[in-house]
């Protein structure tokens, strides 16, 4: 019987570790990755912030665990680190990738659906109803 028990407070344990994934990805986020995609072809930083949840949740070699809205826009810091500067492949990506859920709450991203690029993860969750992005990390560094 205690070894039942403990099975049981065991499997309860892991559960709860890892949230139950969605059926799939809201429509709204494929609205949300596209436009984000458009404004970084475009090079319009300001419609890109608008798109991203600041302070920004960033893990990546050599940067603060946030980036705020003047610090992506600061010299085209933002641009450069986490768009690539603009790169075709990158974009095509981060509009039309597979998206994943990332259901373990004790990892980066918890709770949010991500393209990973090449190892340039992108989350996407939803902010006051307006899907957006909310966490950037580089797997490769």
């Amino acid at each position: 019987m205690r070894s039942v028990v403990l099975s049981l407070a065991m499997l309860c344990a892991l559960a709860s570790a890892h949230a139950a994934a969605p059926a799939g990805p809201p429509k709204q986020i494929d609205v949300a990755r596209k436009a984000l995609a458009a404004a970084v072809a475009a090079h319009d930083l300001h419609a890109a912030a608008a798109l991203i949840a600041f302070p920004l949740a960033v893990d990546m070699y050599r940067a603060p665990p946030a980036m705020t809205k003047p610090a992506f826009l600061a010299k085209n810091f933002g641009f450069t680190a986490l768009f690539g500067g603009g790169d075709k492949d990158l974009l095509a990506c981060i509009a039309n990738g597979a998206l994943a859920y990332q259901g373990d709450k004790t990892q980066f991203g918890a709770g949010a659906w991500f393209a990973d690029c090449n190892g340039n993860e992108y989350y996407f969750a939803s902010r006051g109803g307006t899907w957006l992005l909310t966490a950037y990390q580089n797997i490769n560094e």
